[in-house]
């Protein structure tokens, strides 16, 4: 029999962090007799239900997740009874930060069991990088995410009057549906701009729910409170330093490219920079988590260890507690 308990799971990049399935657990028993690089593809995961259940996962938060924050930015400016109308919210970041906060930590209670709680490209992206996740299923993951954000944008569009939906364009260049604008910032400025927020957002991922031991501090509850705070935070201070017309620091490719393949037209520029900008700074967060210390992922193994331990006491009790009652027994028959 193959001891599932002896070994390290696959994928560690749960934001809220829970013991793997039993699948899971014989998956990456059975990985161990693989060499290095088939087990850092991850491809033999494919054969398994549980991985393609949690890429479908990610495909459906994601949908939801982009329709409620177009929702949470049209109706942040809410300009009725028409365009020219001031936003209901003055400036629009502050009920977008807000509204974020709460959708996100949300989110991430609600689908990290099943898939990780991504739901962001630059997640699964950085957390390939470092090894929490197998390539395979961070690849499957993006393109699910990707999917879905533009499925959400879809049904959003589709829901709301045209008015609505034309809440958030301006003579500025910010478009409709909650679209990513750069507004002036050139494509440079604007990489510039998610590369740092992204960092940002990276530094508590992986100061918080990435790290064994301080994932162990913060429990499955306050760590996806703080990266939602994290993120709202990020949203309020990008969209409030630049004038109108720019959407500020997204930190979420799949966000922008949702609803600029929905809209089309001007929605597309600059796209490059959404997706260029946390990626980047998904490499330079693998730089410094693999190269400087305090680096914690053989806690993951430490922790398999333990419950092959108790697992066994567990069994040896029994065993001994068997042992006893079976001489209780013969005793009192004698």
């Amino acid at each position: 029999s193959i001891p599932v308990d002896k070994v390290c799971p696959r994928f560690t990049a749960g934001v809220v962090r829970y013991a793997p399935s039993a699948q899971e657990a014989e998956a990456a028993a059975k990985a161990t007799k693989l060499g290095y690089i088939p087990r850092l593809l991850g491809v033999d995961e494919l054969m398994y239900p549980y991985l393609w259940k949690a890429v479908l996962i990610e495909c459906f938060a994601t949908t939801f997740l982009t329709f409620a924050s177009i929702g949470a930015v049209l109706s942040s400016f809410g300009r009725q009874p028409d365009p020219t109308t001031p936003p209901i919210i003055e400036p629009p970041s502050i009920g977008i930060a807000i509204t974020h906060f709460f959708f996100l930590g949300l989110f991430i209670l609600s689908f990290a069991p099943a898939s990780g709680g991504h739901m962001n490209p630059m997640i699964s992206f950085a957390t390939m990088l470092t090894g929490h996740t197998p390539i395979a299923r961070g690849v499957l993951y993006i393109l699910a995410q990707t999917c879905g954000s533009v499925i959400g944008a879809q049904i959003i569009k589709d829901a709301l009057p045209e008015t609505t939906i034309n809440w958030t364009k301006n003579q500025q260049g910010q478009g409709a549906l909650g679209t990513c604008a750069s507004g002036d910032l050139t494509g440079r400025q604007q990489f510039l701009l998610e590369f740092g927020f992204s960092m940002v957002v990276l530094i508590a991922a992986y100061g918080i729910a990435f790290d064994a031991r301080q994932a162990k501090i913060f429990g499955p509850v306050l760590a996806p409170i703080f990266i939602a705070a994290t993120i709202g935070v990020c949203i309020y201070s990008s969209g409030t330093v630049l004038p109108a017309g720019h959407s500020g620091a997204i930190m979420n490719p799949a966000r922008c490219f949702g609803p600029a393949a929905v809209i089309g037209g001007d929605a597309w520029d600059n796209q490059w920079s959404y997706w260029f900008g946390p990626f980047v700074a998904g490499v330079v967060n693998a730089f410094v988590y693999i190269l400087a210390p305090p680096h914690h992922k053989k806690v993951y193994e430490e922790e398999a260890k333990i419950r092959l331990l108790e697992k066994h006491k567990r069994k040896n009790g029994i065993r001994k507690s068997i042992t006893e009652l079976k001489a209780v027994s013969l005793a009192g028959s004698g």
